[in-house]
């Protein structure tokens, strides 16, 4: 009998130093606007502008929690609010991953009348 080979997810940048950067950057907790949604947002505009590059992978839910100091369903919603987007794809014990731009959903045009 022979051992099944399970392939191990692509060794990519993961740049420590930018995630610690951006996790330092403080979330509003008197505004209306949900910790998700600011959270969400503040990881789309690090991937938008590239500072998180396509095959980045992001730190755990855990650990993400930890730094912004929210629960974890807290980071766990904003993530899916990325996979929703297609910024990011999560696979169960893998990961989450910046994905490439050509994967990104595109805004709807608006509807002409």
């Amino acid at each position: 009998m022979t051992a099944r080979h399970v392939p191990s997810p692509p060794r990519l940048h993961r740049p420590e130093a930018l995630m610690a950067a951006l996790l330092s950057l403080p979330l509003d907790r008197n505004s209306p606007v949900p910790l998700y949604h600011q959270l969400a947002l503040a990881l789309e505009g690090a991937i938008r502008s590239g500072a998180l590059a396509p095959g980045t992978r992001l730190d755990s839910e855990i650990e993400l929690a930890a730094r912004w100091h929210v629960g974890r369903v807290t980071v766990r919603s904003a993530l899916q609010r990325l996979a929703d987007a297609g910024l990011v794809i999560r696979t169960r014990r893998v990961g989450t991953y910046v994905t490439s731009p050509h994967q990104w959903a595109r805004p709807h045009a608006p509807a002409t009348v």
